[in-house]
């Protein structure tokens, strides 16, 4: 019997920074207490009931603050409401949050798309859902959640956005659309994590397909809506430590989308549910005057579908993709931090062995 195993290569992400202080001295980080420890036990519905009250423990609608907009790569003239609440697509009004709506032009990533592709005019995000939320390391009241932003709930057709708070979600004035890959139909499956230095890391899955006459998706390998870019992808954007703006994201990379990987492999054949996770614990360094400081921080991306480029042939068995459920590949990521920029350079490493 021919077993097939996967293979995990594990490298370390280098964060370089530099400084120019008049001595060599050093610091050190002590580990990330997390945001508690939360007790392990049965309680009564009428304690749950009254947890609310004596906690202090308040609800705060967050994304209806503020008016969003985006130009959407495909949209769908389809309206189910008014049950549960459907509205179909509606003109963007006019956004208050600042980002870039797609309104004078479309998006860079669009600059491809097949007539009668992107749509016209930006839309209204009139829905939200499969939402995430993760706190700073360096910051505690510092909090950034993600969720899908849908302009068609009908069509599920969303990116994914951001709102951001820095009292510990007492407040949260700063949100939009993660920017850099509008150029899709989709961005799903939002996740993020902050790495060591307080930058957050946006990990999202655009894809790409299109809606027949009868209002039905198909996703069709060589006829996407945007041929200049993949069938579809696990990618990452970065807010660096200290953006106030809700367009101020690092999402390219030499002049090119900062994908982790791509594919176009078609339905079923893709991969699906992406993760990330940073380790921001205990780390050490020191440094001279004009001298680069290097540190490590391993960053992994969790992928429930590997991607098509682990296939491997044997003799005995027919070609077949090697599949996991929960399969961590680490990424080789360079980041560099001067003058207040971040940059970025990722290389997938995924291997399959016998």
């Amino acid at each position: 019997m021919t077993t097939t195993r996967v293979g995990l290569i594990v490298v370390l992400v280098s964060s370089m920074i530099f400084f120019a202080p008049s001595s060599a001295l050093s610091a050190t980080v002590s580990i990330d207490p997390g945001i508690g420890n939360v007790p392990q036990a049965l309680q009564s519905d009428s304690a749950y009931a009254g947890s609310f009250k004596s906690h202090s423990v308040s609800n705060v609608f967050v994304t209806s603050q503020q008016v969003s907009c985006y130009r959407p790569e495909v949209p769908l003239d389809a309206n189910n409401g008014p049950n549960d609440g459907y509205t179909g697509e509606a003109a963007c009004p006019g956004a208050t949050t600042g980002e870039d709506t797609g309104a004078v032009a479309p998006y860079p990533t669009q600059a491809g798309s097949e007539s009668p592709y992107p749509a016209a005019t930006s839309m209204l995000v009139t829905d939200h859902s499969e939402s995430d939320i993760r706190v700073d390391p360096t910051n505690q009241n510092h909090v950034i959640a993600s969720s899908k932003w849908f302009t068609s709930a009908e069509g599920y057709n969303h990116l994914v956005g951001f709102y951001e708070s820095w009292d510990g979600g007492k407040t949260w004035p700063v949100m939009g659309h993660v920017p850099g890959y509008e150029g899709f139909t989709d961005n799903t499956d939002p996740v993020g994590a902050f790495d060591a230095f307080g930058n957050y890391y946006q990990a999202t899955l655009p894809y790409q397909f299109f809606y027949d006459s009868g209002g039905h998706k198909k996703y069709e390998v060589g006829n996407e809506p945007n041929p200049a870019i993949p069938n579809e992808a696990v990618a990452v954007a970065v807010r660096r430590h200290g953006a106030k703006i809700p367009t101020d994201w690092i999402t390219t990379h030499n002049g090119s989308p900062d994908y982790v990987f791509t594919t176009n492999a078609g339905l079923g054949q893709e991969p699906d549910k992406e993760w990330i996770a940073i380790a921001t614990g205990l780390r050490q360094f020191s440094y001279r005057p004009r001298m680069a400081l290097r540190t490590t921080t391993p960053i992994c991306f969790r992928i429930s579908t590997l991607p098509e480029s682990c296939t491997r042939r044997s003799s005995t068995t027919p070609p077949h993709r090697a599949r996991a459920a929960s399969t961590c590949l680490w990424i080789t990521r360079k980041t560099a931090a001067r003058h207040g920029s971040v940059r970025l350079s990722l290389q997938l490493v995924c291997t399959c062995l016998r």
